[in-house]
């Protein structure tokens, strides 16, 4: 799905884990719409134990406000669902103070496939690659 600058999907990896993929970029719209999409999977029947947002795609940060990440993660929280982050660790030291600091907030993992081993040991398959229209 393209919007604004910024393409998502969504991959069911296991009855405990979802992973959304975005890529492009991550501002104050794009942000609310991945949030968006955060909460249509903890509607689904069958979401359970995890859900993995995969940012390793995303080549621009245009807001350092993830507030509706964070009220998606408590959504998630309140619905018996861990939110997770992936894919931004190694760039840390490229991004502003702001998206750092916001993102400390969150659980990190390097990549999807580090989440999937240890969230779920790794005997999901998941699929490589960057976020595919659908």
């Amino acid at each position: 799905m393209r919007f604004d600058g910024a393409e998502l999907s969504v991959e069911v990896c296991s009855p405990g884990l979802r992973v959304v993929r975005m890529a492009g970029v991550l501002d104050r719209t794009t942000v609310c719409r991945l949030a968006g999409l955060l909460a249509t999977q903890l509607a689904r029947p069958g979401c359970g134990g995890h859900l993995v947002v995969d940012l390793g795609e995303v080549g621009f940060f245009a807001t350092d406000d993830l507030g509706p990440l964070r009220q998606a993660r408590e959504a998630a929280r309140a619905s018996g669902v861990s939110l997770h982050l992936a894919g931004v660790s190694a760039r840390t030291s490229l991004l502003p103070v702001g998206v750092t600091g916001a993102l400390a907030e969150f659980s990190l993992f390097d990549t999807v496939e580090r989440a999937q081993q240890e969230l779920v040991g790794g005997h999901a398959a998941v699929g490589v690659g960057g976020p595919r229209d659908r």
